[in-house]
């Protein structure tokens, strides 16, 4: 399996880390799959809340943290083979312009509000990706029970799901909702090829930019890859309760409690997220609010 999981993050440690931890507790290949987190600190007290996540998973993940400079050349980067050490060479595939060789052929994008709530399987998901080539992605973050449609405030029909070996497969062209939205950036999975074209030439200078020009995007796949891919049960959701950034007007939770100047407070007092404590949870939708449940941090 040939695989890189990318995480957008901002200003957000302790959500961050309840990602990273229901990751490693649900994930079956967590241990040996590459992490990239793409990070941005506004503060220096957010800034000293991501040091104390970076020792929290130290030897537990394979984590590669990249504090973010200038967002779409360090994703571009992290996407990327290293150049090569000649510095004469480097100019010269440049003037070529030659692209580096990708580190992976499949990509996971998340956020760092992703909790994952069920065992999955990334090497099995790869496996359907290879297996049903009219599917642009698998969504972690759909299935049966994804009912409504957080967003939009409204409920959201089902496909017509299809079963396939290991899930379901359905028609996203012409869907509504979360199941009309194939290509985000918030737990799915896609084949690198696909989507590296778009990457290194489409402008966008954050998550939900890129968000924005690769769903505008969409209908280039309509024809050839039609189809997505779910569980049966979404593995995976948003915890939408706050709001750390200005571009978008996202709906979202509005608790002083849960702002994120407050949380990395309780992150720095040694508050963590009981991931274990959302084994099972069941959502009605990608996104949906919840009360963090919140215990000290005990190191493993």
């Amino acid at each position: 399996m040939s695989l890189l999981t990318l995480i957008f993050s901002k200003d957000r440690p302790l959500q961050l880390h309840a990602t990273l931890a229901s990751f490693a507790l649900h994930c079956a290949e967590a241990a040996g799959t590459p992490v990239v987190v793409l990070y941005h600190a506004s503060s220096e007290a957010f800034s000293r809340a991501y040091g104390q996540l970076r020792e929290d998973f130290f030897g537990r993940l394979q984590i590669t943290w990249v504090e973010e400079r200038s967002f779409r050349r360090d994703l571009l980067a992290s996407l990327q083979e290293s150049p090569t050490a000649s510095r004469w060479r480097r100019v010269l595939d440049r003037l070529r312009l030659r692209s580096r060789p990708l580190r992976s052929e499949h990509l996971l994008f998340l956020v760092d509000d992703n909790i994952f709530v069920r065992p999955f399987s990334l090497r099995l998901i790869v496996e359907m990706l290879d297996q049903q080539p009219s599917a642009v992605g698998f969504s972690l973050r759909v299935g049966r029970n994804t009912t409504t449609c957080y967003s939009m405030r409204c409920a959201q029909p089902l496909p017509d799901f299809q079963p396939v070996v290991g899930g379901l497969r359905f028609r996203w062209v012409g869907e509504t909702g979360d199941f009309g939205y194939p290509i985000e950036v918030s737990s799915s999975v896609y084949r690198l090829a696909d989507l590296i074209g778009l990457l290194r030439t489409l402008p966008y200078t954050n998550p939900n930019r890129l968000e924005q020009v690769l769903s505008s995007s969409s209908s280039l796949f309509a024809l050839s890859k039609p189809d997505l891919l779910c569980f049966e049960q979404s593995v995976a959701f948003c915890a939408p309760i706050n709001k750390v950034q200005t571009v978008f007007d996202n709906r979202a939770g509005e608790l002083t409690a849960y702002s994120a100047e407050e949380l990395n407070c309780r992150f720095l007092d040694g508050m963590r997220v009981n991931v274990a404590a959302l084994d099972g949870f069941v959502p009605m939708a990608a996104h949906q609010e919840i009360s963090l449940p919140l215990i000290p941090f005990v190191d493993s």
